[in-house]
């Protein structure tokens, strides 16, 4: 990696903390094919993710994930994939509560369910390595940083009214999450002026205990995403 790509790879880190996933997107389309080379380029991701705490009941539910992929070739077969995902929604159906409803409202609630919206930015740094021309295989750390948490519980009143708590949990998460993460790639040519196109499936392995000690909950998570990766190449036609 030379010097010019450690910068691009620096300068996208700081502008995906510090704006909007929409002008991040901007950045790329706009720079993307302007910065490729045949020992780099980037990508745009998004896609879906399905989560699973372990140790915790509950429902999976479907998140989204987008970000932004930095690629830089180390040898005929082997490329380094560090992504800036902006968005990773962990978010779980009919959970277990973190925070109590006060003692005053109890007789008042007839039924009340609770989920848990988290996201995180996450940080995945991949080797990869190119079975043929279409499949490819990687694997890697990623860290996870925790960005929003907020327990949302849905009240029936007595009374026939509904109600909704959000409350913040962020201060009963870890700040960071340590994972490892395995994914197998199919890549599609002839997509954006024989660019192509790139099909992902990922497994995240947590390696640690997501809650914090003052939370009685002990669980790691798994994530399991589908994701769609238009890379940002040099054509054919390139000089």
């Amino acid at each position: 990696m030379n010097i010019r790509q450690l910068t691009i790879t620096a300068l996208l880190l700081l502008f995906n903390v510090s704006i909007c996933n929409g002008q991040a997107a901007i950045l790329v389309l706009i720079f993307g094919d302007k910065v490729a080379s045949e020992n780099f380029h980037l990508s745009l991701d998004v896609g879906a993710n399905t989560t699973f705490y372990e140790n915790s009941p509950g429902d999976v539910k479907m998140g989204w994930n987008f970000g932004l992929g930095t690629h830089t070739k180390l040898a005929e077969k082997w490329q380094l994939v560090g992504e800036f995902k902006m968005i990773s929604d962990r978010s779980r159906r009919n959970t277990p509560r973190i925070l109590p409803v006060p003692d005053f409202a109890d007789s008042l609630i007839s039924q009340k369910t609770t989920s848990w919206d988290i996201r995180y930015f996450d940080v995945p740094i991949l080797v990869r390595y190119s079975i043929s021309d279409k499949w490819h295989i990687g694997t890697g750390p990623q860290f996870s940083f925790l960005s929003k948490s907020t327990e949302v519980t849905e009240l029936d009143l007595t009374n026939g009214n509904n109600a909704t708590i959000n409350q913040d949990t962020k201060s009963y998460l870890k700040n960071v999450n340590y994972n490892w993460t395995m994914e197998i790639v199919h890549s599609f040519g002839k997509v954006r002026e024989g660019k192509g196109i790139d099909l992902r499936l990922r497994y995240v392995m947590g390696l640690a205990n997501v809650f914090n000690d003052n939370v009685a909950l002990q669980s790691k998570t798994s994530v399991l995403q589908f994701i769609v990766t238009l890379p940002f190449i040099e054509g054919t036609s390139s000089q």
